[in-house]
């Protein structure tokens, strides 16, 4: 029995290596939910270099494509306009182009930005090894991390989460990954994160949680009861069993 068992376990990692390569990789895949203050933004100068730069570098120095590492950020410059229509000023947000972005300090440096007055921040995403290697060798990313600015340009939405950031490690990395995003969320005190197994390019549905693209395309809006997860009381998002709790808001 003994070696019946061995051969099963055995013939269980074969064939998790064999399904666990190309874009069906397994993830440790987690979300990460700010806090609603705007100087505790992740995109700030800042709190970039002293909270989360430091913690993200030691995820994806895990991995051999550390420096194939590539950014893409999205934010804009507000710029005073007068409207053709009726000759009312208003507000237009210009978009920034800031050319290609590795992860160096002279990237940081122009990405982030010194308060949330002078640019609107909308989004960061990192792929290790950059999304065209990842296309040309038909691959997901061994690490992939998303920051979203969950305010809206004019800052009217209700929201119950500043930022919400997407964190997937590939589980053939073979590293605990867990320790690191829970001192994150301790420093940061995160309103929560969690964790939970998913593959890059399957949909799921499990119990109140719904996921219907790839995980680069992972947002807050509709993945929870179909609708915008600020529409909910965030105490009350029920998070087990689904999903593993690493941290909440002290």
């Amino acid at each position: 029995m003994k070696v019946i068992k061995e051969i099963g376990n055995k013939l269980t990692t074969i064939l998790t290596n064999m399904t666990d390569t190309g874009w069906s990789r397994q993830y440790d895949f987690y979300v990460i939910f700010g806090q609603t203050d705007p100087n505790k933004s992740p995109w700030l100068k800042y709190n970039w270099k002293s909270d989360f730069e430091p913690f993200f570098e030691l995820l994806i120095k895990k991995t051999e494509n550390f420096k194939e590492t590539g950014l893409r950020v999205v934010k804009y410059q507000p710029e005073k306009r007068i409207s053709k229509k009726d000759n009312k000023e208003f507000i237009y947000h210009s978009d920034i182009k800031l050319g290609r972005l590795k992860w160096d300090e002279k990237s940081h440096e122009k990405w982030t930005v010194n308060n949330n007055l002078e640019n609107y921040f909308q989004s960061f995403e990192l792929w290790t090894p950059i999304w065209t290697i990842c296309d040309k060798k038909q691959i997901s990313p061994d690490v992939f991390i998303t920051i979203s600015n969950e305010r809206d340009f004019e800052d009217k939405r209700d929201i119950k989460f500043g930022y919400f950031i997407v964190v997937a490690i590939a589980k053939n990395l073979k590293f605990d990954s867990k320790p690191i995003l829970k001192e994150l969320s301790e420093r940061i005190n995160s309103k929560a994160t969690i964790l939970k197994t998913r593959r890059w390019d399957k949909p799921e549905k499990a119990g109140e949680w719904t996921f219907v693209n790839w995980i680069q395309d992972t947002f807050s809006n509709g993945i929870y009861q179909g609708k915008h997860l600020h529409s909910f009381n965030f105490d009350e998002l029920k998070f087990e069993p689904i999903w593993e709790v690493i941290h909440r808001q002290k």
